[in-house]
């Protein structure tokens, strides 16, 4: 009976909110330190003879992202002039053409 009081407890421990706030917040970096993971830090994600790809730093993803996301806009802004503005469809037809 004295391990059935124990396990009782220990699961209402692990389902405690506010122990596991505490203990997400402890593994967390603090703002202090380098945002940028080494080198040394970062998982190999693929390793080719002398090539190894790992992940990419925080700032590599923001910089991918934005690059995607601008290009998609400036497509769609091409597109819709493409249709709505005769010059520019008659600019895009005969850019070839030159």
């Amino acid at each position: 009976m004295g391990k059935e009081k124990e396990a009782s407890v220990d699961s209402s421990k692990s389902k405690d909110p506010e122990i596991f706030l505490k203990s997400s917040k402890s593994k967390k970096k603090s703002g202090g330190e380098n945002s940028g993971a080494t080198s040394s830090e970062r998982e190999v994600l693929i390793k080719v003879g002398g090539f190894e790809y790992k992940t990419p730093t925080k700032n590599t993803r923001v910089f991918l992202g934005s690059l995607v996301i601008g290009l998609n806009l400036l497509l769609v802004l091409a597109t819709a002039l493409y249709f709505y503005v005769p010059d520019f469809k008659n600019f895009i037809y005969n850019v070839g053409r030159n």
